[in-house]
């Protein structure tokens, strides 16, 4: 039985009591002891690097998203699109000309938008990929917390969104991770779900029965499969170590205790809704990623968010594919205008949260904005061109980069991988270069 799923009466009741304080300010007093310490060791004279990428599948119609000139976003024209973004322009960026150039699969933008692979291209396998740069990231700045990275993802009923595959993380071997798909998982993750040491105990030895299990009979099934076989039992195997070694790392935490979560209940329908998708789906998920961040349950997220079910919460049929082929239709045009206005709408009220939200691990009184590296975008551009995908930066924790502008890099279709160096260098991993890379994005952002 899904450990979400037991228990019902004790976690509804909890999330209930508990949901209201991601709405709060975050006080450091909520953090355990133990955890409070953990943190402090990593701190020098300055909070620790929050790293999020956020995609959505598929890409903006140029007229409505794309800005012709250059420079600052208060000396050029603006496209329609950015209407709702005026109040925070002055604290997010807008790249252009990064293409995910090793991207073969243009119907599926997230699926390497952050491994930066040709994923239909592995010699001797029909489909695979490779390592993404969040879980390089999070190999090393994910040492002293709870969950090494956290993986977001869309609803499965919330179909047609062009993000392709299952996950846009992927671990070393590429198999994804797929995560949580609902706020009340996300939740339950960051504060227990109420549950006590036993109960946690006896869920995670059960859980370690199973892997046991399925490690058994696997090994058991090799003597009896063919080549190709054991190929694809290696590749489920492999993926099936990424969750063992969670398990190993869940262990190792059962003695540190949750953050504790305060503040008055929510209206249950506010929360534990059932029905769109969408915009209170995407609200959800913001209030989650910040309070994840502030309770320093991880430093590294990634969000696949609901195209499709955000086009369903503004009473739109179309699907985002056929708004990608919008062509000489007029009424399409007028759809996407719609849905590229609503898009940054929620962006700038993501940006507002970060903005208002303080970091409890700051010593310098910051806010988990000033802190963090967040970039919004996807693997597709429209009408499935990887050219010139959707980039906007926003956050603090980017070096030497001052917001409220349009830049472009100025060698045509730069290396998406160029941007995802640089935010690995600038939150201190040590990487040279990741995936087809052929410089940094510094200085495009200087």
């Amino acid at each position: 039985m899904s450990q979400f799923t037991s228990h019902q009466n004790s976690r509804r009741s909890f999330l209930q009591t508990g949901a209201k304080a991601i709405a709060l300010p975050f006080l450091a007093s909520m953090l355990p002891v133990s955890t409070r310490l953990m943190a402090e060791k990593t701190l020098t004279a300055n909070a620790p690097k929050r790293l999020l990428w956020m995609a959505m599948g598929h890409g903006h119609m140029e007229d409505h998203f794309y800005p012709k000139a250059t420079g600052a976003f208060s000396d050029i024209a603006l496209p329609p699109g950015f209407d709702p973004l005026k109040k925070n322009l002055a604290h997010m960026t807008m790249v252009s000309n990064f293409t995910n150039k090793q991207n073969k699969q243009p119907h599926e933008g997230s699926e390497a938008v952050l491994t930066c692979a040709d994923v239909v291209g592995f010699s001797g396998k029909a489909r695979h990929n490779s390592i993404s740069c969040d879980q390089v990231a999070a190999a090393h700045l994910g040492q002293g917390t709870r969950y090494k990275s956290m993986q977001l993802n869309c609803p499965k009923s919330d179909t047609g969104n062009g993000h392709g595959g299952v996950a846009m993380s992927y671990g070393e071997d590429g198999s994804p991770l797929t995560g949580y798909s609902s706020p009340p998982e996300v939740f339950y993750k960051l504060f227990g779900g109420n549950l006590s040491k036993d109960e946690l105990h006896r869920t995670l030895l059960q859980r370690r029965s199973i892997f046991d299990i399925m490690d058994l009979e696997g090994s058991s099934a090799k003597r009896l499969l063919s080549k190709d076989d054991n190929e694809k039992l290696d590749e489920y195997t492999t993926s099936i170590r990424e969750l063992e070694l969670a398990l190993i790392r869940e262990e190792k935490w059962m003695d540190v205790p949750y953050p504790k979560a305060q503040g008055s209940a929510p209206k249950e329908e506010e929360y534990l809704f059932s029905g769109s998708h969408g915009d209170k789906s995407m609200r959800s998920m913001f209030k989650m990623i910040v309070t994840a961040y502030q309770t320093d349950a991880t430093r590294v997220i990634t969000y696949r968010m609901p195209d499709a079910g955000l086009l369903k919460s503004l009473g739109m049929s179309s699907s985002p594919h056929t708004l990608s082929h919008y062509g000489s239709n007029t009424t399409l045009h007028e759809l996407n205008l719609q849905r590229t206005k609503k898009w940054m709408e929620m962006y700038s009220e993501f940006i507002d949260l970060l903005r208002s939200s303080k970091d409890p691990l700051d010593p310098n009184g910051g806010t988990i904005y000033d802190n963090s590296l967040v970039y919004c975008g996807g693997g597709l551009r429209t009408a499935h061109r990887t050219l010139n995908v959707p980039c906007l930066l926003t956050g603090g924790g980017f070096k030497g980069l001052k917001h409220g502008q349009h830049r472009i890099a100025p060698k045509e279709n730069t290396p998406l991988a160029n941007l995802w160096t640089t935010m690995l260098q600038d939150a201190g991993a040590p990487v040279d270069r990741f995936a087809d890379a052929d410089a940094t994005a510094s200085s495009i952002l200087a």
